[in-house]
């Protein structure tokens, strides 16, 4: 049985957004879909990790926006590389507006929005399903909705050239959002200015003078071997992946990794 076969189901990006006691809050999704046309209902799969699935499962309302060709990096930092338990993801966040439900839809590289008012859960273990009833709805632009492929080649920067940084200095890179450091050394404590994440999270890249002795593909500079998700492109460095591991970027188990 070939798991690849998986890979080849489309998957959209979405926003979503909820609301509770005057508090807002949104992460980025790939699990929006309609599951009924009458009555109208869509369903939305959240881990339980995040915050906002602990504001959906108290207020049972949840807003998507859907993200089009339109979008930058920046809509995916702001909502996916941070924590709405570490920062106010809507302080002085200006491209959004509140809804007739009162919670917040994105106006900026989206083409529409879906509210929802849930009706039934679905505990999945990691992750809960939201089915809800569309309660508003409204088309933003014509532009078409973005794909993970898209996001992938044509939102997502792209790594520098290996070997590019002056004067033979080694390059660090973030394994999840490219942004690469120049230095001998990678600071223990260093966070990376674009997604935020720790120094654990940086590989090193190998030197143009180096590239005779490069590392196998798919192993690290110590031999170790990458697994990498097929939903976001975040990489796991380690000989095995746990079977109870969860993607800390987009939520999803291990079976959605694959062995590089």
């Amino acid at each position: 049985m070939d798991k690849k076969a998986m890979y080849k189901i489309s998957y959209g990006l979405f926003v979503v957004t909820a609301a509770l006691n005057g508090k807002d809050n949104g992460c980025i999704t790939n699990t929006l879909m309609q599951v009924t046309s009458e009555p109208n209902r869509v369903s939305v799969t959240v881990n339980k990790a995040n915050l906002t699935h602990d504001m959906i499962m108290e207020s049972k309302s949840f807003t998507a926006s859907v993200i089009s060709c339109e979008a930058d990096f920046d809509l995916f930092k702001h909502f996916g590389f941070q924590s709405g338990r570490d920062v106010d993801k809507f302080g002085g966040y200006t491209d959004c507006k509140r809804g007739s439900n009162g919670e917040m839809y994105v106006t900026k590289g989206i083409n529409a929005f879906i509210s929802g008012k849930v009706c039934q859960t679905v505990d999945l273990g990691t992750h809960t399903m939201f089915i809800a009833d569309v309660t508003d709805m409204e088309v933003i632009s014509d532009a078409p909705s973005a794909t993970y492929e898209y996001y992938q080649s044509n939102i997502k920067p792209k790594p520098q050239a290996v070997g590019t940084a002056p004067d033979g200095q080694t390059i660090w890179r973030c394994t999840i959002c490219g942004y690469e450091y120049v230095g001998e050394e990678l600071p223990d404590d260093f966070i990376c200015p674009l997604c935020k994440h720790p120094a654990s999270d940086f590989e090193k890249v190998v030197k143009e003078a180096e590239k005779e002795e490069a590392v196998p593909v798919g192993k690290t500079e110590s031999g170790q071997t990458i697994w990498r998700c097929t939903v976001c492109g975040y990489e796991y460095i380690g000989d095995e992946l746990p079977e109870d591991y969860t993607c800390p970027l987009c939520g999803v188990p291990a079976s959605e990794f694959e062995k590089l």
